[in-house]
């Protein structure tokens, strides 16, 4: 028998031996030739790649040690940080868009609060004749009274309910509160007051809008935290897969022996 006639009887016998082996999904027999005439099949393989649904979008091979910690404090500064850190970027991109989402909300309602702020400011001194810059209480002050002799009026009230007509404290609370000719103030008619308590409202309603905003940045960042740890274990479980999987080597020589054939057929693996 020849040379050649030999070694495809040898490659024959393993191919048979190969296909009738039960290996797993991604693995496939690759045949050898050795230097010193010995023919054989390799089979090494690994674990096909995780699918993204149904494990947490991993779509990377894990490799190394990526630690919880330092995957967790990552998505406290920026949700989706973490994920794309443990080899889940989808996952990482949906809660970076969330939080892009939250601050462009944010954004909108304090863009909202400075314009109704600014426009009601321009009602006072273009309808009650407001002049000059002055702190919150003075335009809360606007948009409760029809003018400025009105406020001063009932802080008379007030003092005297307080603390009395005539005291010591009375003139100072009077003397420390009213409002002088120099900040007066005299709306044209009433519909324009109430037009400008309207847009005042209106502007502490984005305020309001804008801070409740901010505590979706906790929600999100606790929600990311939580996903983070999940995706983490999903991928320790991957790994400790991947590590208990064992490759082989099926391997055949021809060895002759007078007329006859010996035909070897070995199998070494890791367990």
């Amino acid at each position: 028998m020849g040379e050649h006639t030999r070694t495809l009887l040898v490659i024959l016998i393993l191919s048979m031996a190969g296909s009738a082996l039960a290996l797993p999904s991604g693995w496939s027999p690759e045949p050898y030739f050795g230097l010193d005439g010995s023919v054989g099949y390799d089979i090494r393989g690994e674990r096909d790649r995780p699918e993204a649904q149904g494990r947490l979008g991993i779509e990377e091979k894990p490799a190394g040690s990526k630690g919880l910690v330092s995957a967790l404090w990552r998505s406290a500064v920026l949700p989706g940080w973490g994920q794309r850190y443990l080899g889940a970027p989808t996952r990482g991109w949906v809660f970076m868009s969330s939080e892009a989402g939250v601050w462009g909300t944010y954004s909108v309602y304090k863009i909202q609060e400075k314009k109704r702020l600014d426009n009601s400011i321009e009602m006072a001194e273009v309808f009650a004749g407001v002049s000059g810059s002055h702190d919150d209480s003075y335009y809360k002050n606007v948009g409760q009274h029809q003018n400025w002799q009105d406020f001063n009026e009932d802080l008379r009230w007030e003092a005297r309910r307080e603390y009395g007509f005539g005291t010591e404290a009375y003139y100072a609370y009077i003397a420390e509160n009213e409002i002088s000719s120099a900040d007066a103030w005299e709306w044209m008619n009433e519909d324009r007051r109430v037009a400008y308590v309207l847009k005042r409202k209106a502007s502490k309603t984005a305020e309001q809008r804008a801070t409740n905003t901010l505590f979706a940045l906790i929600v999100t960042r606790v929600a990311a935290m939580v996903d983070t740890w999940r995706v983490s274990r999903t991928r320790e479980d991957i790994q400790r897969t991947r590590e208990a999987e064992t490759g082989g080597h099926l391997s055949g020589s021809i060895e002759p022996r007078g007329e006859e054939l010996l035909l070897r057929v070995g199998w070494t693996g890791s367990f």
